[in-house]
């Protein structure tokens, strides 16, 4: 499913949620990421909690302290 930005969207938003997997719970998206790393020469993928929706997503940047 390929999400466009709409008119009047945020494009940073629309960056960081929007065309982003949700993930409800950090435990359900740690699953997605470790699921992810198993790939072969896959990079690490972290998990944020997302300022805008209050959900979960996957990065492949390592989040800043």
């Amino acid at each position: 499913m390929r999400v466009t930005m709409k008119p009047g969207e945020d494009p940073a938003e629309y960056r960081a949620c929007a065309r982003k997997k949700r993930y409800a719970s950090r435990v359900e998206a740690i699953k997605a990421a470790e699921r992810s790393s198993k790939r072969r020469d896959a990079p690490k993928i972290f998990v944020y909690e997302c300022s805008y929706c209050g959900g979960w997503h996957l990065t492949h940047r390592r989040p800043k302290k």
